[in-house]
């Protein structure tokens, strides 16, 4: 029986994701970071009391810690982000390190020697880059905002960035099952990691489940414009994620104490296009026509008169849409015009009359049978199914590459476009610093992702009565 000429799939993916996170002092999840440290004295003894304040340097947040008999401090479950610290005991200097890069699932050492003084007198120094991280056993990168924002995306697919990472590409085996089924931009990108299958990658976001464990694809994927940074664990990760081999975990940004935003569009049109090299070279360019856009706005939340959420309160809004038009030539196989007549003069296989056939007594092999009379079988015993799907399939418009077993290998091609309209994504986020030890975390997050994938035409062998 024939298959259509044109297999036409359609897909729509929508997701929303909610979260609310309560953040207490406590060790990290995934999406924290976490500063620790050890408060001496000149002679290298350690100092129990000593005050220590984090501060967030964007959002204004501060959390106070003291030392502990061991002198030593604990500032779990940070936002990424620059960080300074301060530390102050009576009879000594105090002492602030500025610049501290906290990262996503990251642990940063932060040590200090207070110098004996006056508590009023002060000693700042810029925090380096941390280079080793000695507090964990995890193997895992970074890809912080800066990367993120100006580094080229085709697409503005940030995952593409985990080619960056030691032991991992974006080339590896396509996910035909999440094309077939899911569709979308997620059934068209693939992410190995540390030599293992694109399964076995665990997707967070925020800390939350972002992993399609259907296809092993992720679910949600913000824009650029709305991500802080993602770190890629590739071993010897905490207990906390519990399975898969490779860990994604994704952290959006926070709304700060200054305001934020911009308008963005990114355009690729054929006209600005070279032709693929290894088209053929009767073929025409493949039409592309791809506009992504968008705005992001992000600040603290104010009511004139009423309300100042200044280190309180904040908010992150976010939108991109994309319309794309692109040509797909594919190239497919259809039976010759005259075959849906029944007409295989030209067939060098001999097609004998199934009615003719003589079997022997036993039923299990063929005695005598006769072909059909120049190899045309009559209209009157082509089954309907046939003659059904013969409307189905396109003529030949293209010189075959081959012919084997009377299959004219790609005497078809189909050009017809790969449209992704209506294509749309959005994100919002709230953040709120209740007291010391208490924020709250809000996020929607929203993608629809409609498309229509032509094929290639297969050929089918015709039925006969």
């Amino acid at each position: 029986m024939f298959e259509s000429a044109r297999l036409k799939c359609s897909a729509v993916l929508k997701v929303l994701s909610l979260s609310l996170f309560l953040s207490f002092a406590a060790w990290p999840q995934a999406p924290t970071g976490e500063i620790v440290g050890t408060v001496a004295d000149p002679t290298g003894a350690v100092v129990a009391g000593a005050t220590v304040v984090v501060a967030n340097a964007a959002t204004g947040v501060t959390r106070s810690l003291t030392t502990n008999a061991s002198g030593v401090y604990d500032a779990p479950a940070l936002t990424p982000g620059a960080y300074s610290v301060r530390v102050t005991l009576t009879g000594f200097t105090s002492s602030l390190r500025s610049g501290i890069e906290v990262g996503v699932g990251q642990v940063n050492r932060q040590d200090f020697a207070l110098a004996v003084g006056d508590m009023n007198q002060s000693v700042e120094v810029q925090a380096l880059a941390s280079t080793l991280d000695t507090e964990t056993t995890t193997i895992g990168t970074v890809i912080e905002n800066r990367s993120i924002e100006d580094l080229p995306l085709n697409g503005r697919n940030y995952l593409q960035l985990a080619d960056l990472v030691p032991s991992g590409t974006i080339y590896g085996p396509q996910n035909y099952i999440a094309q077939a089924r899911g569709g979308g931009d997620r059934s068209q990108f693939q992410l190995n990691l540390a030599g293992q299958r694109f399964q076995s990658v665990h997707y967070t976001l925020d800390g939350l489940e972002n992993t399609d464990f259907n296809y092993g694809t992720y679910l949600v994927q913000p824009s650029i414009d709305a991500l802080q940074e993602f770190n890629v664990e590739t071993g010897t990760y905490s207990a906390e994620f519990g399975h898969n081999m490779s860990q994604m975990n994704v952290v959006t940004k926070s709304g700060t104490n200054q305001y934020h935003g911009s308008l963005f569009e990114f355009l690729r049109n054929t006209d600005m296009d070279a032709k693929n090299f290894f088209q053929p070279a009767n073929s025409p360019i493949e039409v592309l026509k791809r506009n992504q856009f968008g705005f992001v706005l992000s600040g603290p939340i104010r009511i004139p008169h009423v309300f100042n959420g200044h280190d309180k309160l904040f908010f992150l809004l976010n939108y991109e849409g994309q319309r794309q038009n692109q040509q797909n030539l594919a190239y497919g196989s259809v039976p010759l015009t005259s075959y849906f007549s029944g007409n295989f003069s030209g067939y060098s296989t001999v097609i004998y009359d199934p009615s003719q056939r003589v079997l022997n007594a036993a039923g299990t092999a063929v005695t005598s049978q006769a072909p059909f009379p120049g190899n045309i079988i009559p209209a009157s015993r082509i089954a309907p199914q046939s003659a059904l799907a013969a409307s189905l399939f396109p003529a030949p418009n293209a010189t075959p590459t081959s012919v084997l077993n009377n299959v004219y290998a790609n005497n078809y091609v189909d050009n017809s476009e790969l449209i992704t309209d209506n294509h749309d994504a959005e994100l919002v986020r709230v953040d709120w610093q209740a007291n010391a030890a208490l924020n709250f975390q809000f996020r929607y997050s929203h993608g629809n992702e409609p498309s229509y994938t032509p094929g290639a035409a297969r050929c089918s062998p015709v039925w006969v009565l």
